[in-house]
């Protein structure tokens, strides 16, 4: 039977189907990144994203589309990692806006909630470009404006609104040169493009590949929170979670009515073969054996409430009792030495990651929420942490400020210019106005062949990068570090500074900086253990 209207449990079966899509082609996303180099992380981030977002809305028993559709776009906001992952999360935020007051979609409902995706996604990105997972996701939504009328069947109409996201895709190299030169399409738009795939197949009941991915992955936490609870609340003493499997012939109004015979809190949602529970008992094993009538089970949790909420409120006590500070700074820092260094010029707490793994928003958020501040400066040190450090801020009630530290040697040369005598407002601009005149350099290893700036590169080579360039290549770490420096430096440099990482032998890295102290004797020349993973040195020249 076709699908005629996409209602919750339908918009349900599609986003859990898109996020095992991607999940299982996450690594070719990964790929696709322009330089070579060792850190491509768009389909990783993507993946992560969506997860959570279908994580989030598997918590809640929802009856109607725009609960499931605001849940699951309220999971991606939180969740988002990356540029790429915070526009996803716009989309769906948008996606979301155009499912409000809808009992479901039909043809006409579907082309409103497209064209509501783009303009939030737009909207959210200060200089939109083109050629990326923006012009995907617009160019489905023009088609879906332009042909919606022409169509009474969904199904169809969804496969060639896909088709058309596909068509797009295949042309972002010819809007974006690097993208052509390169020989790859863009990573963020391959990475939407199978999230669309997916839930076309969860529309039309088509068979995935790793179909068991996602329910791997869902139940990693608790079903319900319920830290907010006080003791006076509390009716039964132990939270009991756990979840069903191979249980399609199981009775959800059954169970419930059972499970609201022995306890309070009651949650049960049935999909398919897989039933989760929730309830608050003073028996937690006559509700397993009640489960195992119906199948075997996983994810078993049994936690005694008293002692949970009172966990939980000296936690929070313990957080409000930290001493007040008149500004905080958060960095993040992608190896254990940057963060010592980091530490002792002033940092309030380090959030670890950098180019293998960017923290999410709510990574951002815990950090803040955790420090007893109200003006609190962030450095994300990536220009791919940016987007998500800027969601955390719109999310929190305090008082943030993102500098747009898009290297660490920025970072620390903002840290050095901070004035505590001036407002946190003038230091901001002071410190926004100094990182435009730190360069940086990166040394790495590419993990392709490819060609970027007319540059061939061979799978192995040694890489040397700054200002978004490959500048340098070889098969000596030293001589591509060199060749990079002599790229940074002119008459007008006073200072040279080298970050060693782990995979960098200690005598290697200090025979270095004594020939860069011959070669360029007009400079200091400083060096600190870094121990950032896949980056041998991390330069910078002032």
């Amino acid at each position: 039977m076709k699908t005629e209207r996409i209602d919750s449990k339908c918009l349900i079966k599609m986003l859990k189907s898109a996020a095992v899509n991607l999940e299982a082609h996450k690594a070719i996303v990964n790929e696709l990144n322009v330089f070579p180099v060792p850190d491509g992380d768009t389909g990783t981030n993507m993946s992560m994203t969506f997860n959570n977002s279908v994580q989030e809305m598997l918590r809640i028993n929802h009856d109607d589309l725009y609960s499931v559709a605001k849940t699951a776009s309220s999971g991606a906001l939180i969740g988002a990692r990356g540029n790429s992952g915070v526009i996803l999360s716009q989309i769906l935020r948008g996606f979301a806006d155009g499912c409000k007051g809808r009992r479901a979609l039909d043809i006409q409902g579907l082309t409103l909630a497209l064209q509501s995706s783009v303009e939030v996604a737009y909207k959210a990105v200060m200089k939109p470009t083109e050629g990326t997972i923006l012009t995907v996701i617009r160019e489905m939504s023009e088609f879906a404006n332009a042909q919606y009328k022409n169509y009474d069947d969904l199904e169809l109409f969804c496969k060639d609104v896909m088709e058309s996201g596909w068509k797009s895709l295949r042309n972002t190299p010819n809007l974006l040169p690097i993208l052509k030169e390169s020989g790859v399409v863009d990573s963020g738009g391959q990475g939407l493009m199978y999230l669309v795939e997916g839930a076309y197949k969860g529309l039309t009941n088509q068979p995935l590949e790793g179909d068991q991915l996602i329910i791997q992955r869902d139940y990693s936490d608790r079903l319900v929170d319920d830290s907010h609870m006080r003791p006076e609340d509390i009716r039964f003493g132990y939270c009991t979670e756990f979840i069903i499997k191979d249980a399609a012939k199981a009775d959800e109004e059954d169970l419930k009515s059972y499970f609201e015979s022995i306890g309070d809190s009651v949650l049960v949602i049935k999909e398919e073969d897989i039933v989760k529970v929730h309830l608050h008992t003073d028996h937690p094993g006559d509700a397993f054996e009640k489960g195992l009538t119906f199948g075997p089970l996983i994810h078993m949790k049994v936690d005694n409430m008293m002692e949970m909420v009172q966990r939980e409120s000296v936690m929070e006590t313990g957080a409000q009792s930290k001493p007040s500070l008149p500004y905080a700074f958060i960095a993040v820092s992608p190896g254990e030495g940057i963060s010592d260094m980091l530490k002792k010029i002033g940092v309030t707490e380090i959030i670890s990651g950098g180019q293998t793994m960017n923290p999410s928003t709510q990574d951002f958020l815990k950090v803040i929420n955790d420090i007893n501040s109200e003006e609190i400066v962030i450095f994300p040190n990536n220009s791919n942490i940016i987007m998500a450090a800027e969601q955390a801020k719109e999310i929190s009630e305090k008082n943030i400020y993102v500098i747009e530290t898009k290297t660490l040697p920025q970072c620390v040369t903002a840290l050095l210019t901070f004035n505590p005598e001036m407002s946190i407002v003038d230091n901001v601009s002071e410190m926004e106005e100094i990182i435009q005149t730190v360069k940086t350099g990166e040394v790495t290893f590419a993990v392709r062949d490819t060609k970027v700036n007319k540059k061939k590169i061979k799978k192995g080579d040694i890489i040397g990068i700054t200002g978004g360039d490959i500048v340098s290549n070889g098969g000596d770490i030293e001589g591509v570090a060199q060749a990079l420096i002599e790229e940074m430096v002119d008459e007008n440099s006073e200072l040279i500074s080298v970050y060693y990482g782990q995979d960098v032998p200690e005598d290697q890295a200090h025979a270095l900086v004594e020939t860069l102290k011959d070669c360029y004797d007009e400079c200091d020349v400083e060096i600190t253990y870094g121990g950032q993973p896949l980056y041998y040195y991390i330069l910078s020249v002032e």
